[in-house]
C-alpha cells in the first residue's frame, strides 16, 4: 500500500510540475448558477462570490494539500486529480473547489464534478446544507470552507473574504448571527438529487 501511495505521489508531482501555473481560461459563471441556486434556494450573488473567491472562475483549478495548481486543460487536471484520488489525498477541484471527500462519500464521478456545470451544482448544494444548518449567516459561509468546530478563526477569515466580494449586497443578504437568520432554505437531499443523506461542510 505504501509503495502504491509513493508511486501515486510521484506521479502527482510530475504531472503538476508539467503545468505549474500556466494561464487557463475562465468561464462565464453567471448562467451556470441559475438552475442550482433556484433549485436549492441559495442566493445567487453569494454562490458567485464563493466561486470567485475559490477559483477565480478557472474551471480546471486544483488545490492539493494547500498548494494551488492551475492546469491548461481538462485532461491535465483530470490526470492529476485521478492520481490524487488513487493516493487517498485531500484535494479541491473546479470552479467551487469541491473537496475530494464529497466524491468518496457520495461516489460522485470525478469527471462529472470537474465539469463546470456539475461542479457548480455540487458546490451550491454544499452551501445550501450550511445555510440550512446556520441560516443565511457568516457561519454558513465559513462552513462551506471549514467546519466551525474545527477552526473558527479560519472560518471567520474565509467568510470575511467572501462577504467582501459581495460588497454592498452583503448587509441586505446576510444576518449577523445564526440565532436570527433572515432567510433559510430547504435544499434537496443530495448534490446530484439521487441520495437521501445530508452533510454540512466542504471541509478541507
Amino acid at each position: 500500500m505504501n509503495t502504491i501511495r509513493q508511486v501515486c505521489m510521484a506521479l502527482i508531482v510530475l504531472l503538476a510540475a508539467a503545468s505549474p501555473a500556466r494561464a487557463q481560461s475562465t468561464v462565464d459563471l453567471v448562467n451556470l448558477f441559475d438552475g442550482p441556486c433556484e433549485r436549492y434556494g441559495v442566493p445567487k450573488p453569494l454562490a458567485l462570490a464563493i466561486a470567485g473567491h475559490e477559483s477565480g472562475g478557472r474551471p480546471w483549478a486544483m488545490n492539493i494539500a494547500g498548494r494551488p495548481v492551475l492546469h491548461a486543460s481538462k485532461e491535465e487536471a483530470l490526470a492529476v486529480a485521478r492520481a490524487a484520488l488513487a493516493a487517498g489525498l485531500s484535494f479541491d477541484i473546479g470552479l467551487m473547489q469541491i473537496n475530494a471527500q464529497w466524491l468518496r462519500r457520495y461516489r460522485l464521478p470525478l469527471e462529472l464534478v470537474f465539469e463546470p456545470r456539475g461542479n457548480v451544482q455540487v458546490g451550491v448544494w454544499i452551501l445550501a446544507q450550511a445555510i440550512k444548518r446556520y441560516g443565511l449567516t457568516w457561519e454558513a459561509v465559513a462552513t462551506y470552507h471549514t467546519p466551525l468546530e474545527r477552526n473558527p478563526e479560519r472560518g471567520r477569515a474565509y467568510a470575511a473574504a467572501v462577504l467582501a466580494r459581495l460588497g454592498s449586497k452583503a448587509p441586505a443578504m446576510m444576518s449577523s448571527s445564526s440565532s436570527s437568520p433572515r432567510q433559510t432554505v430547504s435544499p434537496a437531499a443530495s448534490p446530484m438529487v439521487v441520495k437521501r443523506r445530508e452533510v454540512a461542510s466542504n471541509e478541507k
